[in-house]
């Protein structure tokens, strides 16, 4: 099962999610944005700028450093057009050429003429805009999918899943940067419970920062998109993660397995008192020391009356 959602009712003309049994792996569950804050003419210089910007994707000697590939072309204005793509830290410069050429096909024929879209694959993201990219977090834009299949013990699943990722965030976020890439892949077990294999990853012009920050935010949506699954992702416009009960990626020097302690049952929740019982004390106590005065103020009128009769009665004696 494939599903997408996301929350730009001012911007999106179209997303689309498919999965491709016939496709390779690494080129399933494609998806397109189409956003409506503008268009342009065909043969317009922007037309003109933004295949010049998609046509350095598939150029061998374009630095793509890391998977990770920026580029702005035309003189500054409205039909300047900046264009990021990245790759999943794992693929090799060729099939990340590969994957964003393939992107860019996409988008351009989903999203004809508009002048903002991004899309991609399971290993590549591309997105081009009329406005600099660099470091641009776009809080509002997320995408997933998840599969079929569930779990039997989610509350099981569900804490291997987010110790993983928790530490693959902190290792993306702080990865040398001098690598100039924000990438981190593992996977983790605990005793009665399956292996899962995720991975994290952030456009490297974040800082460690706003890398843990997008990534949280990403992480957020798991209870909307990945309840009670084996396997799901979520993409954001520079960050994006991905698991499953299977191995997806190509292990590297540096990726981590973790073996975690088994976890209790859920907790119950603590009972709380009804805030009726307090105003019940609280009636209760009042009462009790109304009733101490009033015995109090019996005690000395008859006290003050027995003093009197004495006072009276000794008069008449006299």
């Amino acid at each position: 099962m494939v599903s997408q959602t996301q929350n730009l009712p001012f911007s999106l003309c179209l997303l689309l999610f498919i999965s491709q049994a016939s496709a390779k792996p690494e080129y399933e569950n494609r998806y397109a944005v189409c956003y409506t804050t503008g268009e342009y003419a065909p043969n317009s210089t922007y037309d003109t700028n933004l295949k010049v910007v998609l046509s350095r994707l598939t150029t061998s000697n374009t630095k793509i450093d890391y998977g990770f590939y920026s580029y702005a072309y035309g003189q500054e204005g409205s039909d300047r057009v900046y264009a990021t793509g990245i790759c999943r830290g794992d693929v090799t410069p060729h099939a990340c050429r590969t994957c964003l050429n393939n992107s860019a096909s996409l988008l351009l024929k989903q999203c004809p003429n508009k002048n903002q879209a991004q899309g991609g694959y399971d290993i590549c993201k591309l997105h081009y805009a009329y406005y600099s990219l660099d470091g641009y977090q776009e809080y509002n834009f997320w995408v997933y999918n998840s599969t079929e299949a569930n779990v039997t013990d989610w509350h099981q699943y569900s804490y291997v899943l987010n110790n993983l990722l928790a530490t693959l965030r902190v290792k993306a976020a702080t990865t040398d940067p001098s690598l100039n890439r924000k990438y981190a892949s593992g996977n983790a077990t605990a005793p009665n419970s399956q292996t899962i294999y995720a991975v994290v990853q952030c456009n490297p012009d974040l800082t460690a920062g706003e890398c843990n920050d997008c990534l949280n935010r990403t992480f957020s949506k798991i209870p909307e998109c990945c309840n009670n699954r084996s396997g799901g992702r979520v993409i954001r416009s520079t960050c994006d993660f991905r698991y499953e009960n299977y191995s997806f990626y190509k292990p590297m020097p540096d990726t981590l397995t973790l073996q975690l302690s088994p976890q209790g049952p859920p907790s119950p929740s603590p009972s709380i008192e009804p805030s009726t019982t307090a105003k019940s004390s609280q009636g209760t106590h009042h009462g009790i020391l109304t009733l101490i005065i009033y015995q109090t103020c019996k005690l000395v009128h008859l006290y003050i009356f027995i003093i009197r009769f004495i006072y009276l009665f000794s008069l008449k004696i006299w």
